[in-house]
C-alpha cells in the first residue's frame, strides 16, 4: 500500500503544477459613481487567443449585471480558472440576451448570441502559480445612449471594451 501512495503522490503534484488562475469578471468604471441602470447579460463563454485561435477557458450559463458607472468587481466565473501561463492582450466573450434594466423596465438590445473582444492597454501576464481578477470594462459610455436607451447609431455593443487586472 505504502509503494501505490508513494507513486500516485509524484503524479499529483505534477498534475498541479505549470498553472496560473483568473477569475474573470465585469464592471463599468467610469469618471463618475453612480449608476444609471444596469446592463444585464448572460454570459455563455469566455476565451483567450492561442496560435492564431481562441481557445475556451470558460464555459456556462452566468447572468451578470453590471450597474452603468459603477467600478464594483463583478464576477462572471464565480471562481478561479486555470489557465497556461503567458501573456494576455485580451479576451473574447459571447454574450446573449442583453438588456438595460432601471427599476422594473427591461429593455432588450440583443436578443441572440454575440461576440465581442476586451482589449489590454499592454500584456496582462500571468505566471505559474498566480491567482487574479481580470477586469472586462464594458464601456457603455462609447456605445450605449441612455436618454434613447438604444445601442448608438454607428456603435456596436461593447465597442471599445478594456481588460485590465483588478487589484
Amino acid at each position: 500500500m505504502k509503494k501505490f501512495i508513494f507513486l500516485i503522490s509524484p503524479l499529483l503534484i505534477i498534475s498541479c503544477t505549470g498553472q496560473g488562475a483568473i477569475e474573470f469578471g465585469a464592471n463599468d468604471a467610469a469618471l463618475f459613481d453612480g449608476t444609471l441602470g444596469d446592463i444585464a447579460m448572460t454570459v455563455t463563454r469566455i476565451e483567450v487567443p492561442e496560435g492564431g485561435d481562441y481557445l475556451t477557458v470558460w464555459e456556462g450559463s452566468e447572468e451578470v449585471v453590471v450597474a452603468l458607472g459603477v467600478a464594483d468587481f463583478v464576477s462572471i466565473t464565480d471562481r478561479y480558472v486555470e489557465v497556461t501561463p503567458g501573456s494576455f492582450q485580451n479576451v473574447r466573450l459571447t454574450v446573449e440576451s442583453v438588456r438595460y434594466i432601471q427599476d422594473s423596465v427591461s429593455i432588450p438590445l440583443i436578443n441572440a448570441s454575440y461576440q465581442f473582444v476586451a482589449t489590454a492597454f499592454s500584456s496582462l501576464v500571468v505566471e505559474e502559480n498566480d491567482d487574479l481578477q481580470f477586469v472586462i470594462g464594458i464601456m457603455s459610455t462609447t456605445w450605449f445612449d441612455t436618454d434613447s436607451l438604444k445601442i448608438r447609431s454607428g456603435y456596436e455593443a461593447f465597442q471599445g471594451a478594456t481588460l485590465r487586472i483588478n487589484y
